[in-house]
């Protein structure tokens, strides 16, 4: 481990990077459009965008490579609906939040695909100011924005955040755990067999695979002691999430997948205030795309040799490039 000492910005506007109380000021005009209640009535859409993808799916016929072409469109279109934005604009989001997620890019690579980003959630926003539909950022625009609770620029830097998030972990995810269920002959019966362990399935995945492999990062405001170690004040660090769901004192025999195991404990969505606001959303979409993949295409199978499949080991988001299957 190296140590890093930062400087931190208190006037960042960044809303993953707030602390209280600006951090919730934010998040409580942002809670309702994430709440159960809310992704329950938009379940429907997201399984029906599924549905119309594996009839795609379908239609073309194999090899069809899985991770980019149809888990990277999944996220998109649900996202799209989510937003009230154009589809045609996902290639555009997509390379905006690679940009941001890559551990090779430069601190001013990332700024830019940020910036960029941030730029098209704020057409949108302004958009929607005149030309209201039924989504989420017109719903915020009439509610918190325009009355003056929320300004426009405000709303893009977090409008900009919840794109990233919403497009590049679960593409990733739903690629993941499409690759282990395809390498792994039990979990593949159990869940052809009884389609309501897939519920448990997907927590399970989640923390075994861990596609977001770091928190977002703390500073020490004072020194503290944490496992034994001193943290000095203005000392860096983040959390290691998928070592915490390996913690075999919370997840016995952790390196083994269980879709039976009581998995609900698992840090993948973070913990305490910064804890994902998408959780539910992502829950959603994980279990609508492995129930239909599964039911449509029950002998699904790589088309290529395992050593042929090209992990992300250069982004910060885990997962795969290429993932060609048949059927």
């Amino acid at each position: 481990m190296t140590e890093a000492r930062v400087t931190v910005d208190r006037n960042e506007r960044a809303f993953v990077g707030m602390d209280n109380p600006a951090h919730d000021h934010f998040r409580r005009m942002l809670t309702r459009e994430f709440s159960v209640r809310r992704m329950l009535a938009f379940k429907p859409t997201i399984e029906k965008i599924a549905a119309d993808l594996f009839d795609e799916m379908a239609l073309r016929g194999p090899p069809v490579d899985l991770a980019g072409s149809i888990a990277v469109k999944f996220p998109s279109l649900v996202m799209s609906a989510l937003f009230g934005s154009p589809f045609e604009d996902h290639a555009f989001i997509i390379r905006c939040a690679v940009g941001r997620h890559g551990l090779m890019q430069s601190a001013a690579e990332a700024a830019t695909a940020a910036r960029e980003l941030a730029a098209y959630a704020r057409c949108l926003i302004d958009h929607k100011a005149e030309h209201p539909g039924d989504d989420m950022v017109s719903r915020i625009v009439a509610e918190h924005v325009l009355p003056g609770r929320l300004s426009r620029d405000e709303f893009a830097e977090i409008g900009a955040m919840i794109l990233r998030a919403g497009h590049d972990t679960t593409t990733n995810m739903i690629s993941m755990g499409t690759l282990f269920i395809l390498q792994d002959d039990t979990t593949r019966r159990r869940l052809l067999h009884d389609p309501v362990l897939i519920e448990g399935a997907v927590e399970e995945l989640l923390r075994y695979i861990t596609p977001v492999q770091f928190s977002p990062r703390r500073v020490a405001l004072e020194d503290i002691e944490l496992g034994g170690a001193t943290i000095r004040k203005g000392e860096g660090l983040f959390v290691l999430l998928p070592s915490a769901n390996r913690d075999e004192r919370v997840f016995p025999n952790a390196d083994v997948v269980d879709v039976t195991r009581d998995a609900a404990a698992h840090l993948t969505f973070g913990y305490g205030i910064h804890q994902c606001l998408g959780q539910m959303l992502a829950r959603y979409e994980l279990h609508a795309f492995f129930t239909g993949l599964l039911r449509r295409f029950p002998t699904l199978d790589l088309a290529v040799p395992l050593a042929e499949i090209r992990f992300k080991h250069d982004m910060r988001i885990y997962g795969v490039h290429n993932l060609p299957v048949r059927w």
